[in-house]
């Protein structure tokens, strides 16, 4: 398989590819040939077989034989020569640029070819001049059993055709931009020009810089000593844990109860607030109101001391006979010089019972009237307003029963002459004429006869 690893100077390619192909690939006991840096003795001190499974190459490998894979089914693509001596390459050609670069006996316990790790293939498979065997290898180095991982700053640059045959791309970006310059973003494609499949970020760990030497470092490998870009986010993802905590103080001591408020600032009813809340719902369905009593003098005396300031008892409420329930006044009674006035009492606005003036004088009621639908009923300091507005009874409005002395008419009473579908008097017969009209007329169609 040909992977790609991708990245501008300094993002992490190196710590990449070594820590997480290089290394894993020696820890299964594969032998990796590539021309990166590689610290032989720091790996041979995690494991002295490591020794035998890395071959560094700093130059082209000599040219042993022929390239012909027109039948590599039926031979092999590597013709060895047996009478002649290998060739070196010649001088513009760069490590792993021709295709015996990549001739190799090696085989593993299960048949596996080695894994080669190309740094920097950009300069080793330009994208003009890759000689066709280094590509036809490329296109068939699964029949090697062999696996690749290129390395370099943009595979635009590379032999598209060997390009195109990578199967997954990596992507890694040092992450200082964000204020971690000891981490890097990674990106996962599928493919050279796939979308996005994976993303993360992983950190430098400093035990792995001595096994390699970054070619951007001329001393060892630092990637994580690149200078810090700080940008405001930053600055507010470092502190962003104590602005938390102060909003939350905050916002605690803002809406922290206080004594007669709630904690969304609103005052709390006291006893003498309950007290007068209780007086209304019992007033409620009723229309009496209680009379307040007269204020005390806002100063006091001049020379007298101010005495504290007390809590106000509260004042019962006056519950009268008719106490929860409506009166309403409905007419008027004259006689031999006596005006009785007539009421009715409701409640939910349903009729309960009749009574006058005289029934309620009885009770402890004092009636004034103030005009012919108005009146004033008071019991002790609960005053009653009274007024001509009694719930209907049998469809109609109670209203008082008006008599003319001088016709007789009733208000509650039409004595006019009713009509029947708008029609008067004088046209009731109009229905017996027409039958007799109907009676006159002889039919012009002949009867049958049985």
């Amino acid at each position: 398989m040909i992977n790609g690893l991708e990245g501008i100077p300094g993002s992490g390619k190196s710590y990449e590819g070594v820590v997480f192909h290089v290394l894993e690939a020696l820890k299964q006991g594969r032998l990796v040939i590539t021309n990166l840096p590689l610290n032989i003795d720091m790996f041979a001190a995690l494991d002295p077989g490591y020794r035998d499974l890395i071959e560094l190459r700093t130059r082209p490998a000599k040219q042993l034989g022929d390239w012909d894979a027109t039948d590599i089914a039926e031979r092999p693509a590597f013709q060895l020569w047996t009478d002649k001596e290998p060739v070196d390459p010649p001088v513009s050609v760069f490590t792993f640029g021709t295709v015996w670069d990549f001739y190799s006996t090696w085989r593993g316990p299960k048949g596996q070819g080695p894994l080669y790790v190309i740094d920097e293939c950009h300069v080793s498979f330009p994208k003009t001049g890759t000689p066709d065997s280094v590509v036809q290898w490329f296109k068939l180095h699964r029949h090697f059993n062999a696996d690749v991982l290129l390395m370099t700053q943009s595979f635009r640059d590379i032999n598209q055709p060997i390009a195109q045959l990578i199967a997954t791309l990596i992507k890694v970006r040092k992450a200082d931009i964000l204020g971690k310059a000891d981490h890097y973003i990674r990106k996962v494609h599928a493919g050279y020009r796939g979308a996005e499949i994976q993303r993360n970020e992983r950190k430098y760990e400093p035990q792995y810089f001595g096994l390699y030497r970054s070619n951007t470092q001329s001393g060892g490998s630092a990637e994580a000593g690149v200078q810090d870009v700080k940008p405001f986010i930053v600055y507010f993802t470092r502190f962003k844990w104590i602005w938390l905590l102060i909003c939350l103080v905050v916002a605690v001591w803002a809406f922290w109860p206080q004594e007669g408020r709630t904690v969304f600032g609103t005052s709390t009813p006291g006893k003498a607030g309950m007290m007068r809340k209780s007086a209304f719902e019992a007033q409620k369905g009723s229309n009496a109101f209680i009379v307040p009593p007269s204020s005390a003098p806002s100063r006091p005396a001049q020379g007298a001391s101010t005495p504290p300031p007390q809590a106000a008892e509260p004042k019962p409420v006056t519950m009268d006979p008719l106490f929860g329930k409506m009166l309403h006044m409905t007419g008027q009674i004259g006689k031999a010089g006596t005006e009785i006035w007539t009421f009715v009492v409701s409640a939910e606005s349903r009729r309960l019972f009749d009574l006058t003036s005289v029934d309620l004088e009885g009770a402890g009621y004092t009636v004034k009237v103030t005009g012919t639908c108005m009146a004033f009923v008071t019991y002790k300091d609960v005053i009653r307003p009274v007024t001509c507005d009694a719930p209907y009874l049998g469809g109609s409005i109670n209203k008082p029963v008006v008599i003319d002395t001088a016709s007789g008419r009733r208000s509650d009473r039409n004595d006019e002459p009713s009509s029947v579908g708008g029609a008067t008097r004088e046209a009731m017969g109009w229905e017996e004429r027409m039958q007799a009209r109907n009676s006159e007329v002889k039919s012009i169609f002949p009867t049958t006869r049985r």
